[in-house]
């Protein structure tokens, strides 16, 4: 063979190597098999992708626990961080798909589908919609982030422990020792450069997260203007019923497409690979998800009492059918924490404003000076009350500020019905403790009811045990 045809023939191989090691590049990194979606509407909720993106490499993740379980709060995995598990190998509020890998994606399950037991011994009952009580995302990102940067985290230690659980191909094991997992590291570690003015807040804890401060500084690259935006997870059922009225804590906008859409944007980042139907299936399904009935015998006697108590003293605030639901109470006059109202400013109103990447379009969003009025169906499942947490019951609402507890556990998932809030006096693993001295978490204002008799706020709780 001529030195000619010699070269010839290198160059083909050469060529076929390039297509071959592309092809596998991308079958591995980029290629998209079906979206995750579910027939049951519930399901779909809970599992279903809301994007078709690259997610958490999910062989990782089914390892992660065991690799650098010393990471985590407490034993139990995942859950320790208040993940709900129902036995699928990955939590409620991901989605499992393939974009070039099987990867988990969060959907709006994530942050609201709670639980609660009925008694310490009692199986957890999962509530969709509800408030996510238990997690504590804060420190999911201190997990992910410490064991970004520990010397484990290293193919020749995942790598094993990926394989010994999951059956690779070998081209599947030479992307992930060589291209994925260094990929990963670099990642974490430029998230936890974005994240670093999380340092400067307090701990939201359990239930908790300063989710729009997320969006300002680490999505749409706002200044840190150190401001605090914890609050708790608002519940998602009867969202018809809620269409045309203010929604967020600090009613900022009227629209509930809109709202659903903005709530979706610092998950999906934008319109690439956004799935529209699914979406639509989503806002379907919680247009007409009903509130939870209440787990335990209600006296019909008293509930009857408190009914005419609530309509004259919260039905104008909390009712559908009230004159003032669905509106704002200036802060000056509700007292509550002020925080969250300096965290929407008006840069950021402004930046929100200026998104058009359709269908992430946000008009007609504004600032307030109060809080919303929020109906209250469902109200023994939201427990703990205000924007931010800061009251564990209801029966606590109703006492003065000065009654008050001054600092709690949150995180339990066992009701005391007599409350009307979860238990909130015991700490231990899966919880974390409310500090109210702290700035942002500043239990004070919404005194409406304080100055009833101690019969007539038995009444009135016994009311609100039907809602």
């Amino acid at each position: 063979m001529t030195g000619r045809r010699k070269t010839a023939w290198a160059g083909v191989v050469l060529l076929v190597g390039l297509a071959l090691v592309g092809f596998t590049l991308w079958y591995h990194l980029a290629r998209k098999e079906a979206p995750a979606t579910f027939d049951d509407p519930e399901t779909h909720f809970k599992y279903g992708a809301i994007g078709q993106k690259q997610g958490f490499p999910y062989y990782l993740w089914a390892v992660m626990p065991e690799v650098f379980g010393d990471l985590l709060p407490a034993p139990g995995g995942w859950e320790s961080l208040g993940f709900i598990e129902e036995g699928r190998g990955y939590p409620v509020g991901f989605a499992k798909q393939t974009v070039g890998f099987p990867g988990l994606s969060p959907n709006c399950a994530l942050c609201h589908t709670g639980r609660y037991r009925t008694s310490p011994g009692a199986q957890p009952v999962v509530v969709p919609g509800a408030p996510a009580g238990a997690l504590d995302f804060e420190a999911f990102n201190d997990f992910v982030f410490a064991a970004a940067n520990d010397p484990r985290f290293d193919p020749g230690i995942l790598m094993p422990a990926i394989e010994a659980r999951f059956s690779l191909t070998w081209s599947e094991s030479l992307v992930y020792r060589f291209v994925l997992l260094p990929t990963v590291a670099k990642t974490l570690r430029k998230q936890q450069q974005g994240a670093s003015w999380m340092a400067g807040r307090p701990a939201a804890g359990r239930g908790r997260f300063d989710a729009f401060n997320l969006f300002k500084i680490s999505i749409l690259g706002l200044p840190d203007d150190g401001s605090i935006g914890t609050s708790d997870y608002p519940p998602l059922w009867n969202q018809g019923a809620r269409d045309g009225q203010y929604l967020h804590w600090n009613g900022s906008g009227n629209s509930l497409h809109d709202d659903d859409l903005m709530s979706v944007y610092p998950l999906n980042l934008g319109p690439s690979g956004f799935l529209p139907e699914s979406f639509d299936r989503v806002t379907r399904y919680l247009r007409d998800l009903p509130a939870p009935s209440f787990p335990f015998a209600i006296d019909a006697e008293a509930a009857a009492r408190g009914e005419a108590l609530y309509d004259r003293h919260c039905g104008s605030c909390h009712s559908f059918d009230g004159d003032q639901v669905g509106q704002v109470t200036p802060q000056a006059e509700v007292g509550t924490d002020d925080a969250f109202l300096e965290m929407w400013s008006q840069a950021f109103v402004d930046r929100l404003g200026a998104i058009d990447s359709p269908p992430f379009v946000f008009p007609s969003l504004r600032r307030t000076d109060g809080y919303l009025n929020v109906p209250l169906d469902g109200g023994w499942m939201r427990a703990p009350f205000l924007h931010n947490g800061s009251v564990p019951s209801l029966r606590a609402l109703l006492e003065p500020v000065a009654s008050r507890p001054v600092s709690f556990y949150r995180g339990n998932e066992i009701y005391d019905p007599v409350e009307l809030g979860f238990v909130s006096t015991q700490g231990g693993e899966g919880t974390s403790e409310y500090d109210t001295s702290i700035r942002g978490n500043s239990n004070a204002g919404h005194l409406y009811g304080t100055d009833l008799a101690e019969e007539e706020k038995s009444d009135l709780l016994a009311f609100l045990r039907t809602l």
